[in-house]
């Protein structure tokens, strides 16, 4: 009798544990996980708009395994070789970040990460995500604070290519007196889709904001924003550099197909230093 109840409770304790399961009983009672990420929920992909070669990554939101983040240098006010920021980071896709100064290396837009201001920049359009993976695009109060209590991830950059799936160009009103900005360049920008469809975008052919806008309109984007470009234009997809930064950066926009590695890393994407406000 002592021998049988042992092996009962061995048995039970097993079941506990995970290490046996009985498929009926585990069909029938077990609430279920939410879907595994697929390989093809972070794709990059390449075509033409109007003759323009575009490549851009797909990172689709309504998968909940999906993250997207900001890696900085170790310490704001720092640069960094692209292979550092990516070795610290290890995500499955990344595109140049926010703009920053040349002189004293600092972003020029807030950056929040897993709900952490470490970064105030106060300036431009911010690419805002929600904790359920829901973006918003919202614009900055020049030099002025805002709670963004309510995201995970903020990254201040900009200026504004759509809104509301129209082309809406205003820069100075964002705060941007630089006249590179207009001029032609090699671009990078951030868009979303109706369907929650994250477009990290890529363009190393000389064009126009407005160019870009219309890049991301017909890539399906309903709203956009510019991001960093230039010399610091980069694109990284599943352990391939594909576009090579002229210059060392301060931070990048990162993508996560599986939320266990962004987790993971999550402690090596923040700076050692905090300069959340002024």
């Amino acid at each position: 009798m002592r021998l049988t109840l042992l092996l009962i409770g061995l048995l039970g304790s097993l079941v506990y544990q995970g290490y046996w399961r009985e498929p009926t009983l585990l069909l029938a009672h077990a609430s279920a996980p939410p879907k595994r990420v697929s390989g093809d929920s972070v794709q990059l992909l390449y075509r033409k708009v109007n003759g323009i070669p575009v490549r851009y990554v797909v990172a689709d939101l309504n998968n909940p395994y999906v993250r997207v983040g900001v890696v900085t240098a170790r310490r704001l006010g720092l640069d960094e070789s692209i292979w550092d920021l990516l070795a610290r980071s290890q995500p499955t896709a990344a595109v140049t970040g926010t703009y920053f100064s040349t002189t004293s290396k600092l972003p020029v837009g807030d950056i929040v990460i897993e709900g952490e201001r470490v970064h105030f920049g106060g300036v431009g359009t911010a690419l805002c995500i929600t904790y359920d993976n829901q973006v918003r695009f919202i614009r900055q109060k020049l030099h002025r604070q805002r709670d963004w209590s309510n995201y995970r991830l903020v990254l201040g950059a900009g200026p504004r290519l759509l809104q509301g799936g129209k082309v809406a160009l205003y820069p100075p009103g964002e705060g941007f007196r630089d006249k590179r900005v207009y001029a032609r360049g090699k671009r990078v920008a951030v868009g979303v889709t109706k369907h929650n469809k994250l477009l990290l975008v890529v363009v190393e052919q000389p064009i126009t904001l407005r160019q870009l806008a219309w890049v991301l309109r017909a890539l399906g984007a309903t709203d956009a924003i510019a991001l960093d470009g230039g010399g610091s234009t980069c694109l990284y997809y599943r352990r391939e550099v594909k576009v090579l930064p002229k210059r060392k950066l301060t931070n990048l926009l990162v993508v996560y197909e599986d939320y266990t590695v962004y987790d993971h890393r999550l402690a090596r994407l923040k700076p050692q230093n905090r300069l959340a406000s002024r």
